[in-house]
């Protein structure tokens, strides 16, 4: 093989990757708002239902009313599927808004200085995924401002924590959507257990 015929079998592959990889992202945009509509649906729909189930009490000498435990049941795994869907989709709104800012920062470091900014492999195992989940909410985000491009170390300070908090988001996303799948049968479940 030469090395023109290497170079457009790699073009092709890149070209799949960055196909398939829109497909993926897609798709899980997709998944978390179908599973996040179709567990407001049976909250609904629970909520509609209440009066077929008698009233709610908690007495450690009457005997346990199961159609009425497995209905609080579904009720509560519902509004955690709901509560998880929310979350993937602010996480993943965080994480694409902090990713198309790093390509930018990219960019302009290579057009302004001829930077090449880090691409490798991030640590994550002292990181807190709901701790930055909740400290991209409440905190604003450090944003690389054009003065940060005159300075290198404090250019690829800023950058990794960045690049840091967009991994964590991200991986934030698909741990709370895998939750919120698993929640979603559970609600199901429970529902018919009653």
């Amino acid at each position: 093989m030469t090395d023109q015929e290497q170079q457009e079998h790699i073009k092709k592959y890149s070209d799949r990757h960055r196909f398939w990889e829109s497909q993926a992202l897609n798709q899980l945009g997709y998944s978390i708002n179908l599973f996040t509509t179709l567990g407001i649906a049976l909250l609904t729909y629970l909520f509609k239902i209440r009066e077929n189930y008698g009233e709610i009490k908690i007495d450690c000498n009457q005997p346990i009313d199961w159609a009425v435990t497995f209905y609080v049941l579904s009720l509560i795994a519902s509004v955690i599927t709901v509560i998880l869907g929310l979350i993937s989709v602010t996480s993943r709104l965080y994480d694409i808004r902090i990713t198309r800012h790093l390509i930018w920062t990219r960019k302009r470091a290579m057009k302004n200085s001829k930077w090449f900014l880090p691409e490798g492999f991030i640590d994550l195992t002292k990181s807190s995924k709901i701790g930055n989940y909740i400290k991209t909410l409440t905190i604003k985000i450090q944003w690389i401002e054009t003065e940060h491009l005159e300075s290198k170390e404090v250019l690829k300070l800023k950058f990794n924590d960045l690049r840091k908090q967009a991994k964590l988001l991200g991986k934030l996303t698909w741990r709370s959507h895998k939750l919120q799948l698993l929640t979603m049968f559970l609600s199901i479940l429970f529902y018919g257990l009653t």
